[in-house]
């Protein structure tokens, strides 16, 4: 077994959030499906996938086998302008068949920041390559998160994350509000917050200037933010400000991507195409890291392919053969077990299944998701709507924990994601643990 000597060599120890726990005990061991073991025999239903990452499940053989196979046959070799491999074409091809609209072109990278930095990174050079060299701020959302990088912190909508790297960020990089239906609707309809929220974007362009606006970044599901779920027509909304305007239009669908809401990807549920889209998490399900950036065809078709100047500079390990042959034995489960199916008909369960548990209970405001993306937003009892203190919100991951079952549990909702593979009973016992743990939560508040 670990100690605590070894785990103190982590730099994560410095950053334990779960001081009811010893580090000893928050080892994870093994994992089967939506389970997970800890290394003192410890069983726990994974609702939250990881990071909403093990789309598949835990401990797929098939993509075991394919990562073994691969690094015999081509560990690594560098995919620069001058070289390729196999799995990355064949993975590049595959998404391209899976994507919505024209979003058939391709860059691999290693992390869902570096996805979403290199989907800033292209939308630069296409402005550059067009002739309008002062088109290079990005327009985000408040509450959205697209990374740990430098780059993509300038353009996170969470203060408390940003704050220490505020000297490094250029100056420029506009945020608005979301469409957010439980704090946002009041008693008009989501239709005119929808109206309201695009106003306010086209106007912080208006601002800044169209001609110095390169694109508009967000998450088609707000994740990190609280499991934010703007209404249908949110994103239509979106696409035809950044069309009037010039704007390119990029999605980040990290976390909602590949199945997650019961689409391929969130934005297929208005039908929208965004110019480009960042993937991660899901591609392999967490099993080796791997991420993209996904082009729409004019971007691509802005660079020459007899051009032997470099523009987005690829890292070592993009198009890693070997994450990229895990993508693709992956993406066969998904198609192959109809995950994404089961996404959508286990997401209605799931949603069913807490707003009949806990809807109505004093310290519950709002139970929302789409697809296996779920959050229960907690209230202080007193009829207020005021978000419950993070520090009670907190205490749930522990209830949680006790029961048997993983949940995330910060600011003011718990949130849920468990693996796509999940089966109705498992979702049940997951929506009666929740349900138990905020019973119990409620009960302390009164006394």
């Amino acid at each position: 077994m670990i100690d605590g000597n070894m785990i103190r060599h982590l730099w994560t120890h410095k950053t334990q959030d779960h001081p009811w726990l010893s580090d000893e005990e928050l080892v994870i061991d093994r994992a089967e499906g939506v389970w997970v073991w800890t290394q003192t025999g410890k069983k726990l239903l994974d609702g939250f996938a990881g990071l909403a990452v093990v789309n598949v499940g835990h401990g797929r053989r098939e993509i075991a086998e394919a990562i073994a196979e691969q690094t015999v046959k081509l560990a690594y070799y560098p995919t620069t302008r001058q070289f390729s491999n196999r799995p990355a074409a064949e993975l590049a091809a595959k998404l391209a068949s899976l994507t919505p609209g024209d979003l058939t072109y391709t860059m691999f990278a290693v992390s869902g920041s570096e996805a979403n930095e290199r989907s800033m990174q292209i939308a630069r050079h296409y402005w550059l390559r067009k002739g309008r060299p002062n088109k290079h701020k990005v327009i985000a959302l408040q509450g959205g998160y697209h990374g740990a990088t430098a780059g993509t912190f300038a353009v996170c909508g969470l203060p408390h994350m940003v704050e220490p790297y505020a000297p490094l960020h250029v100056p420029g990089f506009a945020k608005v509000a979301p469409p957010h239906p439980f704090r946002d609707r009041g008693l008009g309809t989501d239709e005119e917050m929808v109206q309201r929220r695009a106003a306010e974007l086209r106007e912080a362009i208006l601002r800044e200037g169209p001609e110095t606006v390169s694109a508009v970044i967000l998450e088609p599901i707000l994740s990190s933010g609280g499991i934010i779920v703007p209404p249908l027509g949110w994103l239509r909304a979106v696409r035809a400000i950044c069309d009037e305007l010039e704007v390119l239009m990029i999605a980040d669908e990290v976390i909602t991507g590949f199945g997650r809401t019961g689409r391929w990807f969130a934005v297929e549920h208005e039908g929208v195409v965004p110019d480009l889209m960042s993937v991660a998490k899901g591609i392999t399900s967490g099993y080796v890291p791997l991420s993209a950036s996904i082009a729409r065809r004019h971007l691509a078709d802005a660079f020459p392919d007899d051009s032997t100047q470099e523009n987005v500079h690829p890292n070592t390990y993009a198009a890693h053969p070997v994450a990229c042959a895990a993508g693709l034995a992956n993406l066969r489960i998904m198609e192959q077990d109809h995950l994404v199916e089961n996404a959508a008909a286990m997401g209605t369960r799931l949603l069913g299944g807490l707003r009949a548990a806990v809807g109505k209970r004093a310290i519950v405001g709002d139970v929302r998701g789409r697809g296996l993306l779920a959050a229960v937003e907690l209230v202080e009892p007193d009829g207020s709507g005021r978000a419950l203190n993070a520090k009670r919100v907190g205490v749930l991951d522990r209830k949680a924990w006790d029961r048997g079952a993983i949940v995330y549990a910060r600011g003011s909702a718990l949130r849920l994601a468990p693996p796509l593979s999940i089966t109705a009973d498992e979702i049940d016992q997951l929506v009666r643990v929740v349900a138990e743990s905020i019973e119990e939560l409620e009960q302390e508040i009164g006394r």
